[in-house]
């Protein structure tokens, strides 16, 4: 049984210019941050449509499915917020976008966890992505415990492409994944992680 992970709200992972912050599931702002988030029609357009259109909804789904992600792992979504200025904190902070590293409920997960991030529209090119992600996969491999790393994107996304490759992941090809329904996706890994996909339950 997965015990109850519940780090304090103050809690973030600096870097030069953001924070990255766990979600706290009973938080209105996050909840109204996400829906704000997920219903820009770039999202839409990347992602899909969540169906997550009410702050109600959100509330739910931070409540069920982001918990559960950190009971099970300590890792799953983060907030993104930009800092004012070098030194300020959290809470003066604004809320910019999103960071994830998911690994999802067996048997329908792969063993190795997945890095992913979204910017509000009017935040994207100015390299807040690239910043998020590499922050947390610090954090990750310091903290956590976490080695490999995957990257999945739309083969015809080169934003997102070029944000892993910054990353320093390392692109294995196109493949069929199951766990996104067959779609036909762009597959990335980190460097020390086996040619054979396979292992990590990858298979097409």
């Amino acid at each position: 049984m997965s015990t109850h992970f519940s780090p304090p709200s103050s809690f973030s992972i600096p870097t030069e210019r953001l924070h990255i912050s766990y979600i706290q599931p009973e938080n209105p702002d996050h909840h109204a941050f996400i829906v704000h988030l997920w219903n820009t029609e770039q999202f839409i357009q990347t992602c899909g449509n969540t169906g997550i259109d009410t702050p109600e909804k959100a509330k739910e789904f931070c409540k069920n499915r982001v918990q559960a992600d950190y009971n099970r792992n300590k890792h799953g979504q983060f907030l993104v917020s930009l800092k004012p200025h070098p030194d300020a904190s959290l809470a003066e902070s604004k809320l910019i976008g999103m960071v994830s590293l998911m690994k999802g409920e067996p048997p329908n997960a792969y063993t190795c966890p997945d890095i992913g991030y979204t910017m509000l529209p009017e935040e994207n090119g100015k390299g807040y992505a690239t910043e998020a992600a590499l922050g947390l996969l610090d954090y990750a491999r310091r903290e956590l415990n976490v080695t490999g790393v995957f990257g999945f994107c739309s083969k015809d996304n080169p934003a997102s492409r070029r944000v892993l490759e910054k990353l320093g992941l390392e692109f294995r090809g196109l493949r069929k994944l199951r766990i996104f329904g067959g779609s036909l996706d762009a597959v990335y890994a980190t460097p020390e992680m086996s040619s054979d996909l396979t292992v990590y339950g990858i298979d097409d």
